[in-house]
This record gives structure tokens, C-alpha cells and sequence, in this order.
């Protein structure tokens, strides 16, 4: 019993004197305990005391933050998807990939958005190389920031 800490020494002599004080009330009661169910039962009785004695003084439990929102594009990708097909496949493209393409270029700089805007003014049908060219720029200036 000398490695117990000071703690839990005075729990269990605490325990067991309380044990042995009901054992002897119980007797002069006459209520003829058995000793084994009885020892069974103040090891249990004490343990569960002990675990809400631990508990009381334990600040009560905060929740914590989730993980912040990802910043993944799925849906605008498959926006942009339908756009560039769009593009691809008609015979009179509108200047919606152009514009989508300035306002990501706009999105990593400013000046990066104006110069893509002027290369692409007046252009109705983008080849696949230059569109190509402008999202490597664009992700090129990316890799570098």
C-alpha cells in the first residue's frame, strides 16, 4: 500500500471503512449480510461514487471547431467544364470563356487580369492552345506567389 498515492490510499482506506461500518449496521439490524455479495457489492457501490466524486469538479465539455469549409472549385469546375465545352462545340461561341478566363487571371493578380482581357478583346472563338497558354500563365503566376 506504500506505492499507492496519498489519494487513493485515503479512498481505499476510506472505502473499506465505510464497507466495514454498513457490514457491522447491517448486522446489528439483523439483517444477516452474506459477506462475499456484500464485499461485491460496496466495491461496486464505492467505485461508482468515487467516478461521479471525479467527475464533479471536471469542467464541463467545449465544442471545438470543425475543419474550415473547403476551398475546393467542384462546382465552379464543373461550370467552367460546361463553358469550355460550350465554347468548343458551337458555331457562334459567346465571350463567356473569355470572360471566365479574365476573372480568374483577376482573381491571382490584377494586372495579370487586365494584360489577359486585352489579348483576348475582340476574339470570338479561342484555339485550344491559347486557352492552353493563358490558364498556364495564369497558373504559372500562382506557383510563384
Amino acid at each position: 500500500m506504500s506505492r499507492l498515492p496519498t489519494r487513493w490510499r485515503g479512498r481505499l482506506t476510506g472505502g473499506i471503512a465505510l464497507a466495514a461500518i454498513g457490514y457491522v449496521v447491517t448486522l446489528l439490524l439483523d439483517m444477516e449480510p452474506r459477506p462475499l455479495p456484500y464485499a461485491v457489492w460496496s466495491v461496486v457501490v464505492l467505485t461508482m461514487a468515487f467516478l461521479v466524486i471525479d467527475t464533479v469538479d471536471v469542467p464541463a465539455a467545449q465544442w471545438q471547431q470543425g475543419p474550415p469549409p473547403s476551398t475546393d472549385r467542384v462546382d465552379e469546375a464543373t461550370s467552367d467544364l460546361r463553358v469550355l465545352s460550350s465554347h468548343q462545340q458551337t458555331d457562334d461561341p459567346s465571350d463567356a470563356l473569355a470572360r471566365r478566363l479574365v476573372a480568374l487571371a483577376r482573381g491571382r493578380d490584377p494586372a495579370l487580369g487586365d494584360a489577359v482581357e486585352r489579348e483576348l478583346a475582340g476574339a470570338r472563338r479561342i484555339p485550344p492552345a491559347d486557352i492552353d497558354r493563358i490558364l498556364t500563365r495564369i497558373e504559372d503566376f500562382r506557383d510563384r506567389s
